[in-house]
């Protein structure tokens, strides 16, 4: 039975790489056992997308990291689905897992193609946002009373003005009463690109308890020292990198994402995972960086540093334009 959930899960990932590419998102490589997939790219949409067969698997831990890794990336996290708990997702319905939208691969899909959803799922069935002021234009031009509007479609008139003013919304089915009985469209559609919120998360209190907990005493170091440096620091458990980071900055400023891998020594399984995140920083026009206790040599195309060389850095941007001489032709490189 896993193996068969595997199988479905790996086609839908194929699917959702396949249509993105359709419409000209640069992809990165599939990731295994992360809180994302793949991260998609496109002009000034960057999506960090989790493919789940079964959308109520996703931890709540899971939910917090991947948002706080999308606010760092100005990105948007999404869940493309096949079910919930209990039954079938519906196409063209919204989801929410712990503030990130999750709909089905078909919904996506005709998302891309320039029609949003407008129906979203809450406690107690399916929910349209409609427009409130549109609806008492619509009304009032068409001398519809709010006592005639609320009979015709099986609700109270208090309910119609918190229609009216925004503070409610219809369910699916009231929705289609009002739109038919006054003949005009009134639905929202819902902006699956819409950036989550932060302020739902704690992002102050102890950001680095988790991690804390979690690593060794040498991580905990590079991280003390990243931070100390002047960069705003996401440490991570279920990325394949263990943290994010950006350069505090001034507006005009570019925004410099750092990508950081942290090791003790290096081993296979650390520079493949190096070579991966270096390739997704590439795709975010950002920099990665191996941090190791110990150098022991000289590495191409890749940016490594040492602890002692990390203690050494001034700040962020000493620490970026060291990266950059790292990555430049041998015969370019300053000494340092």
């Amino acid at each position: 039975m896993r193996q068969v959930i595997n199988m479905m899960r790996e086609m839908l990932l194929t699917e959702c790489i396949n249509l993105l590419k359709t419409h000209n998102f640069n992809i990165s490589q599939p990731l295994g056992r992360a809180c994302f997939d793949i991260i998609a790219n496109r002009g000034d949409v960057r999506l960090l997308i989790k493919i789940l067969k079964n959308i109520d698997s996703l931890s709540e831990e899971q939910s917090k990291e991947l948002i706080k890794i999308a606010n760092i990336l100005s990105a948007v996290p999404i869940i493309i689905g096949i079910r919930t708990r209990n039954a079938m997702m519906e196409h063209g319905v919204v989801y929410d897992r712990y503030n990130i939208k999750a709909v089905t691969y078909e919904t996506f899909e005709e998302y891309l193609k320039g029609s949003p959803p407008v129906v979203y799922a809450h406690r107690g069935g399916f929910f349209v946002k409609i427009d409130g002021e549109a609806l008492k234009k619509v009304r009032e031009r068409l001398n519809v009373s709010v006592g005639e509007l609320a009979e015709a479609s099986g609700v109270s008139r208090k309910t119609i003005y918190k229609y009216e003013q925004n503070k409610a919304n219809p369910s699916l089915e009231v929705a289609i009463r009002i739109e038919e009985y006054l003949d005009a469209p009134l639905a929202e559609g819902i902006d699956l690109f819409e950036p989550v919120g932060i302020q739902k998360l704690d992002m102050t209190q102890d950001r680095h308890s988790d991690t804390k907990r979690d690593v060794d005493d040498y991580k905990k170091q590079a991280l003390n020292i990243l931070d100390e440096l002047g960069f705003n620091l996401i440490p991570t458990l279920r990325a394949p990198f263990d943290a994010v980071a950006e350069k505090h900055k001034n507006p005009e400023e570019k925004h410099n994402i750092l990508l950081t891998n942290i090791g003790e020594r290096e081993n296979e399984d650390m520079r493949r995972r190096a070579i991966l995140v270096r390739e997704m920083s590439k795709l975010l026009d950002g920099y990665s960086l191996l941090i190791l206790e110990k150098k022991e040599r000289h590495y191409k195309n890749l940016a490594v540093i040492s602890m002692r060389e990390l203690e050494k850095m001034d700040d962020a941007l000493d620490l970026i334009e060291f990266i950059k001489d790292m990555l430049k032709p041998r015969g370019l490189k300053k000494s340092i």
